[in-house]
């Protein structure tokens, strides 16, 4: 059984997913372009480096799954 199966609204479960992912893509690329244009001091930039880390994470974890599931839709 998938997760998606379980619950009771999987589009709006899916929509907070896929909002969560966006909003960590748009992280990345502001802290990106703060990082180039220098507005982050340099002490600061190892701790934005992980955050950028962990938020690239979850965004993989989405695409990932994603491509997953369209995989299991198209072996059924």
């Amino acid at each position: 059984m998938k997760v998606t199966d379980s619950h009771p609204n999987p589009g709006q479960w899916w929509y907070h997913r896929r909002l969560m992912a966006y909003i960590c893509l748009a992280s990345i690329l502001v802290s990106l372009l703060c990082a180039l244009t220098g507005t982050i001091p340099e002490p600061m930039l190892p701790l934005v480096e992980g955050l950028c880390w962990i938020l690239g994470f979850i965004v993989a974890a989405y695409y990932t799954n994603n491509a997953l599931e369209a995989f299991a839709k198209v072996r059924k």
